[in-house]
C-alpha cells in the first residue's frame, strides 16, 4: 500500500510540474526571431570612440533594455556591453575602451544571438575653438551643401538641410532673423489641458511668423513679461545654467548657476535652459558631473543663438533617432558638443540648449506639413495607438505633432 501511494505522490508531483510548465500563457510556443545587426552608426562616420554612444541598427532587438547585450569575445571570455537605449530597430551603447583599433560585436536578445560585426575605432577630433578674433560671419553655409533657403519675411530666413554633415546623415532647419523695429523675438508659456498644448496653437495664438520649443515646460524657470510661469525649481544645474532674456526687444543669453538663479534675473522676460553651448564665441564644456547620456547621445535637439551685437538670432531644430533604410528619410542626432559647433559654425557668439528629444520642433507660417512643422519630430514610444512604436518619418498626421510647454517665436509686422 505504502508502495502504491508513493507512485500516487510522484504521479501527482509530475502532473503539477508538467501542467506548470505547460501553462505559461502560450510562451512554451512562442518563436524568438533572431536578432540582426544591418548596420552601425555613430557621429565619426560609422567608427567608434572608446565611451562614446554606438547605435546598431538592425531587426529583432527587443524594446526593453535590460533584455539586450552586446556581446565580444568567445564563449566563457564573452563580454557583456550595457545598452542604454533599446528599439525593436535600434540599440545604443557605449563603445568599450579596447586595446585593438577594431572589436567584433553581436547582439544578444533573449537568449538569441545575432551576426557578428566589426566595430573599427577612431581617435575623438579635438574640439574646435575660434582661432583670431570673433567673426559673426558664418563659417557653415548649408545652401553650399545642399541645403535649401528661403525668406520668409524680410530680415527671416529658413534653410532646410538634409544630407551628411559631420559624416553622418543630418536633418537641420535653421531660422535665421534681424531683430529690427519689424522683427521681435518673444516666449509664450502655456501647458494648460485648456490651453494652447501644442507648438502650433501657440505659434498661431501669438501671430508668429516662425517659432520652436523652449525651455523645458516641467523643468525650467520661465518668467514673460515679468508674470512667473515656471517657478524655479531643482533641475540639474547643467541644464539650466543659462537663460535667454528680453527686454523691450533686446535680447541676450546669460549664464547662470541654476534655476533659481534665473529667477534672481530681473529681465522682464527669461526662460532658462541648457547645457551652455557658445559663450563669447568659444564652445564650452561640459562639467565632469554633468549627465554623460545626455550630453554625449545622439539626441534630437533644439538650440537658440545670437550674434555678438545681439541683433540677429539663430533658431536651430536637428532631428535625430530616424534609423529607416532609406537615406532621404534617415537622420540622426547630435551631442551637445557637436551641436555646439554647430552654433559656433553659424555665427552665433553665444548660444543654448533647449528642450530637445521628440519635442523637437520647427513652426513656420505657412510652410511644412499640415500643421505648419517643417521638421520631423521623432517620438521613442508608441503614442497614439501606434504599436509597437514607429521609428520612421512620420508626416501629416498627429503623430508628427508634439506637445510644448513653452514656444520660442519671431513675430514680424511684415507678415503677409
Amino acid at each position: 500500500m505504502f508502495r502504491n501511494i508513493s507512485k500516487l505522490f510522484l504521479f501527482s508531483v509530475l502532473t503539477i510540474v508538467a501542467t506548470s510548465c505547460g501553462d505559461n500563457g502560450g510562451k512554451e510556443n512562442e518563436i524568438i526571431p533572431e536578432p540582426y545587426i544591418e548596420s552601425i552608426s555613430t557621429e565619426y562616420d560609422g567608427k567608434a570612440v572608446a565611451g562614446m554612444p554606438v547605435t546598431l541598427i538592425g531587426l529583432n532587438f527587443s524594446p526593453v533594455t535590460s533584455e539586450n547585450k552586446v556581446l565580444y569575445g568567445i564563449g566563457l571570455d564573452a563580454v557583456a556591453v550595457q545598452v542604454n537605449e533599446a528599439a525593436e530597430d535600434r540599440l545604443v551603447f557605449n563603445a568599450p575602451t579596447v586595446s585593438s583599433t577594431q572589436l567584433k560585436i553581436r547582439v544578444s536578445t533573449k537568449g538569441k544571438e545575432s551576426n557578428s560585426v566589426v566595430l573599427e575605432y577612431t581617435t575623438a577630433p579635438e574640439p574646435v575653438t575660434p582661432v583670431g578674433p570673433w567673426s559673426d560671419t558664418p563659417t557653415l553655409d548649408f545652401s553650399k551643401l545642399g541645403g535649401t533657403t528661403k525668406t520668409l519675411v524680410p530680415g527671416v530666413e529658413l534653410t532646410a538641410f538634409h544630407g551628411t554633415w559631420e559624416g553622418q546623415i543630418r536633418n537641420i532647419n535653421i531660422v535665421r532673423t534681424t531683430l529690427n523695429e519689424h522683427n521681435s523675438l518673444g516666449i509664450y508659456y502655456n501647458y494648460s489641458d485648456n490651453g494652447y498644448l501644442y507648438l502650433d496653437e501657440k505659434c498661431t495664438f501669438v501671430d508668429a511668423v516662425a517659432g520652436t520649443n523652449g525651455p523645458m515646460a516641467c523643468c525650467h524657470f520661465v518668467r514673460v513679461d515679468g508674470v512667473i510661469k515656471r517657478a524655479a525649481n531643482d533641475q540639474d544645474p547643467w541644464v539650466a545654467n543659462c537663460a535667454l532674456t528680453i527686454d523691450d526687444g533686446v535680447v541676450d543669453i546669460v549664464k547662470v548657476r541654476d534655476n533659481y538663479k534665473a529667477a534672481q534675473l530681473t529681465n522682464k522676460t527669461v526662460g532658462s535652459g541648457g547645457p551652455l553651448l557658445v559663450w563669447e564665441g568659444v564652445i564650452q564644456d561640459n562639467p565632469e558631473w554633468a549627465n554623460e547620456e545626455f550630453i554625449k547621445t545622439t539626441h534630437p535637439r533644439t538650440a537658440i543663438g545670437l550674434s555678438s551685437d545681439g541683433k540677429t538670432v539663430v533658431q536651430v531644430a536637428v532631428d535625430g533617432r530616424w534609423t529607416s533604410g532609406s537615406n532621404d528619410q534617415r537622420a540622426i542626432g547630435m551631442s551637445t558638443p557637436l551641436l555646439a559647433k554647430l552654433m559656433q559654425g553659424l555665427g552665433c557668439y553665444k548660444a543654448m540648449n533647449f528642450d530637445g528629444g521628440g519635442g523637437t520642433q520647427m513652426w513656420i507660417y505657412g510652410e511644412g506639413d499640415v500643421h505648419n512643422i517643417v521638421n520631423h519630430p521623432h517620438n521613442s514610444w508608441p503614442v497614439y495607438g501606434t504599436s509597437p512604436a514607429v521609428y520612421y518619418w512620420i508626416k501629416d498626421n498627429e503623430v508628427s505633432r508634439r506637445t510644448a510647454g513653452n514656444a520660442v517665436y519671431i513675430r514680424s509686422d511684415l507678415k503677409k
